[in-house]
């Protein structure tokens, strides 16, 4: 997804002066979007605080529930 550049090109993001060093495709006119290494890394710090993990608590009532309904079929 992420493609690494050699052509010196400022970073797409606003207020940010440093040169691109990671590139993607976009759909639109431009095709492309350039993000340089510290942008990347901020952007991706800001998509894992966002992520919330599941909960182990549903995983092992799944199970338990599996367990339960299994034992109901076998007798």
């Amino acid at each position: 997804m992420l493609n690494k550049i050699n052509a010196k090109t400022k970073c797409d993001v606003r207020d940010c002066k440093n040169n691109a060093e990671f590139q993607f495709d976009t759909k639109g006119r431009n095709g492309k979007c350039f993000l340089c290494a510290e942008c990347v890394a901020n952007l991706c710090a800001d998509g894992r605080a966002r992520l919330v993990p599941k909960s182990p608590q549903n995983t092992i009532k799944k199970h338990i529930d599996k367990k339960l309904k299994e034992m109901d079929i076998a007798d």
